[in-house]
């Protein structure tokens, strides 16, 4: 089955935290292997001295939208996206422009910085949160396990939950995983289609929590044409929608000369 009509399915069942790997379980503190939260120093210290260059463009794009000082001295909450997923939405934009005529991006400055705070401003919450505070989110039963709406930082709301595994067939006894929830428009659906699974949580430098999000994502979907549940993996992009991405982009405007 082709990705063209995967994606053009309307009534596809689109759930991105159902199949999680365990191999995704970090340790808190990554960099050194210890079972420890504490990282000494600031959350702009700690996604810039990351041994594994897990955010090397996510820095460059924290300077470029001048929110340094944020990440430096406010108290926050930073689900952090890997630098895939800013290259992955990239990409796709290089590719849509070249669809329409125009000359690809060739570095992430040639983007103004309005954009870059729009985009990077989803992942980022005020206040110190710890998967503790958040609530239990099941997509399958948003009614009654819904997670919970939260105004980021730019003032886009977004769901934040943490998903109860399964383990030997009892229900919601497995391990914890916090989800970060995206959704289209201003108005809550009643199925959230995009849900970002952490990767390492808890995470807690000097002046507040960071928390890893995967840069894959399983999606299960049910196939109208079978009923059978079928299962993807696709890339996280940085601004969750790509089609999003390339319009924002498109609209702040890209400056060649850079």
């Amino acid at each position: 089955m082709g990705i063209k009509k995967f994606l053009s399915w309307a009534g596809m069942l689109f759930v991105g935290v159902l199949a999680f790997s365990a191999c995704h379980k970090d340790s808190y503190y990554i960099d050194t292997g210890l079972h420890k939260a504490e990282y000494n120093g600031t959350v702009m210290d700690y996604l810039e001295q990351n041994q594994y260059h897990l955010f090397d463009s996510l820095c460059k794009v924290i300077r470029l939208a001048g929110m340094e000082d944020v990440f430096q001295n406010d108290s926050i909450t930073f689900f952090a996206p890997a630098d895939t997923c800013i290259l992955s939405s990239v990409s796709y934009l290089n590719q849509q422009l070249l669809l329409k005529g125009k000359d690809t991006i060739t570095s992430l400055e040639q983007l103004p910085a309005s954009f870059w705070k729009k985009e990077l401003s989803l992942y980022l919450f005020k206040g110190v949160h710890r998967l503790k505070d958040y609530p239990q989110i099941d997509p399958l039963a948003m009614q009654v396990y819904g997670g919970q709406y939260y105004s980021s930082y730019g003032g886009k709301v977004m769901n934040i939950g943490v998903f109860f595994n399964d383990v030997n067939g009892v229900k919601y006894a497995g391990y914890r995983q916090l989800v970060l929830g995206y959704f289209s428009g201003e108005t809550p659906p009643a199925f959230l289609p995009y849900l970002i699974p952490v990767a390492s949580s808890d995470i807690n430098p000097y002046n507040g929590i960071v928390h890893v999000l995967q840069y894959t994502q399983t999606v299960m979907y049910l196939d109208p044409d079978s009923d059978e549940t079928n299962q993807i993996i696709l890339p996280v992009y940085f601004g969750f929608q790509p089609y999003e991405f390339v319009q924002d982009a498109l609209a702040a405007g890209i400056d060649y000369s850079k």
